[in-house]
């Protein structure tokens, strides 16, 4: 099933000066209504290749990870922390609670940037220029509360109650770093596949129009979109995506750790609207929101292999659309 099933799910992008530059007529996705740009205002999205430098952030998180790790006195604090620590609060609370932190932290300084425009080094980054299309606030925040504070813990108890049921259990004994490596990036692969699949099924006509539409509500994306979803598309692709090799590898608790806070930096900055040099690759996904019918995976190697991706792999460093 190539990239023509989707086409019809959204109406053509209006350029400047052409007919649909106007006020009147409204786009839609999947029949579900999205203003039109007013007349004289356009959106224009700027392509730039995946830098060399793009893993420094996810290296420096490991390589935090392993020096943690090392730290003179850590294994024994380690030992002491998962034998006087309730599990519930390690698999459930911990995770939680840091995912929270890092996601409204991350939101507040994006948010910053781009009312601002400060600092330069990171605005000079964004990817679209133009008006913002964006849902208000008091749209968002609604949703963000079900599913981060009902949603997500009953998500993660679920998960735990899983990984018990495979006779897991947190280990006294902090991993080497090949296996804290070879976990974490087990994990990974499998997040790529979960979220490729899921997402793409969610861009059939009926799952667009009744579920994903409301992430796609950001055709500007940032930061706080990331996790801005249908309780549906919450539970089973973007929990489903981070839960999936966690469930599969039954990893060492601090390569779940680890995990989770590699995975969500990136989704945070994969809908940052900012290409960072030094960050994961956010260009791929920002072209989906912007031109919704392409792209559907993570890092675009799934994509480039299914075909997916027929106008996004023609565009050209410094490209503008």
């Amino acid at each position: 099933m190539g990239v023509r099933h989707y086409r019809h799910l959204i109406e053509p992008i209006p350029t400047p000066g052409s007919s649909a530059d106007t006020e009147s007529p409204l786009q839609s996705v999947a029949g579900v209504p999205f203003p039109a740009l007013h007349r004289g205002e356009t959106l224009a999205f700027h392509y730039t290749r995946p830098p060399l430098t793009q893993g420094i952030a996810t290296t420096v998180m490991f390589a935090g990870a392993v020096a943690l790790g090392a730290a003179p006195g850590m294994a024994e604090i380690w030992k002491q922390i998962v034998e006087t620590v309730p599990e519930w609060i390690l698999v459930v609370g911990v995770p939680h609670v840091g995912h929270l932190l890092l996601y409204w932290v991350v939101v507040g300084l994006v948010a910053y940037v781009d009312r601002t425009d400060r600092p330069a080094f990171i605005s000079k980054h964004r990817i679209q220029t133009g008006p913002r299309r964006q849902p208000s606030l008091r749209k968002v925040l609604p949703n963000l509360a079900l599913n981060q504070l009902v949603w997500s813990p009953l998500l993660l108890l679920g998960l735990w109650g899983l990984l018990r049921l495979r006779g897991w259990a947190p280990s006294p004994e902090l991993p080497s770093v090949l296996s804290l490596f070879v976990e974490v990036a087990a994990m990974g692969a499998c997040s790529l596949v979960w979220f490729y699949g899921s997402h793409r099924f969610l861009h059939r006509p009926y799952w667009m129009k009744k579920v994903h539409h409301v992430h796609h509500e950001f055709r500007t994306s940032t930061a706080i979109a990331s996790e801005y979803a249908h309780p549906i598309e919450f539970v089973a692709a973007n929990f489903q995506t981070l839960a999936c090799g966690v469930i599969l590898v039954a990893p060492s608790l601090p390569a779940l750790y680890l995990y989770t806070l590699i995975a969500v930096s990136t989704v945070l900055v994969h809908h940052s609207g900012y290409a960072l040099p030094w960050a994961s690759w956010s260009v791929h996904h920002d072209w989906h929101h912007y031109r919704y019918k392409e792209c559907f995976g993570t890092l675009g190697i799934i994509d480039r292999v299914m075909g997916t991706d027929p106008e996004f792999h023609t565009l050209e460093h410094g490209d503008t659309r």
